[in-house]
């Protein structure tokens, strides 16, 4: 048994990577500044109009506060052990597209040696504050995003990235260790779901549920509005991310680890049988990398915390995030969703403060009610006009 899996991890490694896929990125369509179209042909273009649109630049102004004066950290750091590296090693999926280093995950799982090297390198690597340069090192697949109707436009298409291996696994041991805090110490907003423990889509879909039928116990209705941000994950500012790291409580080696993972990174892009150059990624968390999803909720958290009143609800899915009001009438409801995005900690100030942009177009509310005929005015937001719809309930049979 042990030599299949040597054969098996032996074939991984020793055939080249590739997307086995006939052309699918057609000619892409830019538009620049002054409204004109320019076109990308090549596929250098290609990969050169893809890297900028899916790898924005940080802003040019941060919005750290200065002279913040944060709390203390809720746990103190320890060492990693031995249990904990062999249960990310246990956890690896075997067979997944390997970064440019072309180690396969079945690599860890078949010289478990390689554990008595791996630990003092880890804990080192956390002790001394340095990060291995080639870490920093990428692939990123060019996947399209399903559904889209023009896929000459960049913003169609979504980045994976793959990672070193050895970089992604000690990447998973601080994403466990750093969700284990923040639950441990209950961080997190209660309606953040996906991405932690014992959180599912489920639970977000019994939440809702149970609050629309309550809400309709107490002959009350109900509006959410259901946000879109623009390319969240890689809009992320790092120094915003450690600003929230740290008003979280995490430790000093968690924060300096991940500081220093997201800093000098660089990434080839794969697609249709083609890799690009070098491009530097300044900005935003990597889609793939296994502490992107509880950065992410770190990251989002403030928006989640939007909801301090009564009839305020917020429920969040990652990046996707609905506000929810509850009341008498839908004018009232209307009004209370616009007063969560525009008064002081709202919902556009977080945008501002953390370069994630929102799209009110792009937004979508539902009015709940019992009552079909009840009126329901459309929700005007910064002169965009949201008219609502509502499901269809149910008729009661006597």
């Amino acid at each position: 048994m042990a030599g299949t899996v040597i054969w098996i991890a032996h074939k991984y490694i020793s055939n080249p990577g590739r997307d086995g896929g006939k052309t699918q990125i057609p000619t892409l369509r830019v538009t620049n500044p002054d409204r004109q179209f320019s076109y990308a042909t090549t596929n250098k273009e290609k990969s050169e109009t893809l890297a900028q649109a899916l790898f924005p630049p940080p802003p040019d102004e941060t919005t750290v506060p200065t002279d913040y004066l944060y709390p203390e950290p809720a746990e103190h750091w320890t060492e990693i052990t031995k249990e904990q590296l062999m249960q990310a090693i246990n956890n690896l999926s075997p067979y997944k597209a390997p970064g440019p280093d072309g180690v396969a995950n079945i690599i860890f799982q078949c010289c478990q040696i390689l554990v008595n090297y791996l630990l003092p390198i880890f804990n080192a690597a956390i002790n001394l504050r340095t990060y291995y340069n080639p870490w920093h090192k990428s692939v990123t697949v060019i996947l399209q995003k399903p559904g889209k109707p023009d896929y000459s436009v960049p913003k169609a298409y979504c980045p994976i990235a793959l990672l070193n291996t050895t970089a992604k696994l000690l990447s998973a041991i601080m994403a466990d260790r750093t969700s284990y805090i923040l639950e441990s110490h209950n961080l997190l907003p209660n309606t953040h779901f996906r991405g932690r423990p014992g959180c599912s889509t489920e639970d977000s879909l019994h939440l809702l549920e149970n609050t629309i039928q309550h809400a309709w116990k107490q002959k009350r209705v109900i509006s959410a509005l259901f946000l879109d941000i623009e390319g969240a994950f890689p809009n992320v500012v790092t120094d915003r991310l450690i600003h929230n790291m740290k008003h979280h409580r995490l430790p000093p080696e968690i924060i300096s680890f991940t500081d220093r993972m997201l800093h000098g990174r660089r990434t080839k892009l794969r697609f249709d049988n083609y890799t690009s150059e070098w491009f530097n990624i300044l900005n935003g968390i990597g889609q793939g990398d296994p502490l992107s999803m509880i950065l992410y909720i770190i990251y989002d958290s403030d928006l989640v915390r939007t909801a301090s009143r009564k009839q305020e609800l917020t429920l969040a899915f990652v990046d996707d995030t609905a506000f929810l009001a509850i009341g008498k009438t839908f004018q009232e409801m209307h009004q209370i969703l616009r007063d969560m995005l525009e008064r002081s900690e709202g919902g556009f100030e977080w945008s501002n403060l953390h370069n994630s942009h929102f799209a009110p177009s792009k937004f979508a509310l539902i009015d709940f009610s019992l009552n079909r005929t009840k009126e329901r005015p459309p929700l005007v937001v910064r002169g965009t006009m949201i008219n609502p719809s509502h499901p269809q309930v149910p008729q009661r049979h006597t």
